[in-house]
């Protein structure tokens, strides 16, 4: 049920390297480029700008639930002092984007963070902003990327680049799905049909093996992964093992806007029951409440898929697509190929939507922290079992480097699992 906002813009990780990539971007586009930008509003004055950081950081601590999960409270401590050492001036919206989405990313919750206004200008680096980037750097020296976080996407045929689609490849008897999101909670209905659709395509056609897709799947509603997942085991599964979740009564209000009773999902999802908690006086804004998530049943045998089956993961597989990639790993025999994926087996989403009051940046924090199918005994993303990257010569030929090494893998009898 993880409702997150899917723009393609979402900015990841450590923000000594969102800075140098600031840096980077602006020495890239040049002073041409920027006079085409929209013109910057209104310069907000310090003491307003104080405000907001202080807001944003308040409303982190109330509904996140563990915000120092990845970088300590006296690592962050630092990054703010150093962040509002240099609010000593009126600074446009872009410009203080650009501090606070720093400060925002050190925290390494990928659900948490300040979205770039739309009418975003390039401010000019200064030498606060290198000061400021030089700190962080020596702040969070011990707190570097995972080594092998490159991603180089593949070219990608048009038909591949719309939220769901299944092709086959009777020279492989292969179908491939691409599951490039998992949609909102009102889709999952057509994500039911599309799959039902797909194995009834598989079957009437023969076809023995299966590639799922979801390098680019950066998550949307895991009721539509659960969907996908009854065609792919034959026992009981789950994709969440423990969810702690933070009453937040604006994430639950978001999720009513969805048509989705929430009490009802997060009893059936979660085993939570928010109407005993009311009815023992338990439901109290702040407080976190565990739960474990109920396992779900399979389609029956003559409709579940069976022959063998192989994952593509990579580093943008995210959130939902994550939680699936790790129930695939742990409830089927599917072999996975590609790289790790960005998305923990722990982490945090359900997210609530805050505006902070000066600036009118938006943002979204995480409201609870989940253990993934297996989380709990492996750490990290869930990691493949064939280590394959995107090679820039195939990339210039248009070929997939992955799809053709797993159509390989086929065409050669490699058996998956």
């Amino acid at each position: 049920m993880t409702v997150m906002n899917l723009q393609k813009t979402t900015m990841l990780v450590l923000v000594a390297c969102v800075l140098a990539a600031t840096v980077a971007f602006a020495q890239s586009q040049g002073q041409t480029q920027q006079s085409n930008q929209p013109a910057s509003p209104e310069a907000i004055a310090p003491d307003k700008l104080k405000e907001d950081l202080d807001f944003l950081f308040k409303t982190i601590q109330e509904a996140h639930p563990n915000m120092y999960a990845y970088v300590s409270e006296e690592k962050h401590a630092a990054v703010r002092h150093e962040l509002c050492q240099r609010l000593d001036h009126a600074m446009s919206v872009s410009e203080f984007y650009v501090y606070v989405q720093t400060a925002v990313s050190c925290l390494k919750d990928t659900h948490t963070r300040v979205e770039r206004p739309s009418n975003f200008v390039m401010p000019p680096i200064t030498e606060s902003m290198r000061e400021l980037g030089g700190r962080l750097k020596e702040i969070l020296k011990d707190e570097g990327p995972r080594a092998d976080a490159q991603y180089i996407p593949a070219p990608r045929k048009k038909e591949y680049t719309g939220p769901y689609s299944y092709h086959f490849f009777p020279e492989y008897d292969t179908c491939l799905m691409v599951v490039n999101s998992f949609g909102m909670p009102n889709e999952v209905g057509q994500y039911t049909k599309r799959f039902g659709e797909t194995f009834k395509a598989i079957m009437e056609k023969g076809v023995t093996h299966l590639v799922i897709d979801v390098r680019e799947n950066r998550g949307g509603c895991g009721l539509a992964g659960d969907e996908l997942l009854k065609y792919l085991t034959d026992k009981p599964f789950r994709q969440i093992e423990r969810i702690d979740q933070r009453i937040v009564p604006a994430f639950f209000e978001l999720c009513e806007r969805y048509d989705m009773n929430i009490n009802k999902t997060m009893l059936d999802e979660y085993g939570i029951d928010l109407e005993a908690l009311k009815s023992k006086g338990d439901y109290k804004p702040g407080a976190i409440v565990t739960g474990q998530a109920p396992f779900k049943n399979p389609h029956k045998p003559s409709d579940g898929f069976k022959g063998s089956i192989y994952l593509l993961v990579a580093d943008p597989t995210f959130s939902s697509g994550s939680n699936f990639s790790a129930a695939v790993k742990a409830f089927t025999a599917a072999s996975r190929v590609g790289q790790e994926t960005s998305g923990k087996r722990e982490h945090y989403g359900q997210v609530v939507f805050i505006q902070l009051p000066n600036s009118k940046l938006n943002g979204q924090v995480s409201t609870a922290h989940f253990v993934t199918a297996g989380g709990a005994k492996d750490r990290g993303g869930v990691k493949p079992d064939y280590q394959v990257t995107q090679k820039p010569e195939d990339t210039e030929k248009g070929v997939d480097t992955v799809l053709e090494f797993t159509l390989n893998l086929i065409r050669n009898g490699k058996p998956a699992g």
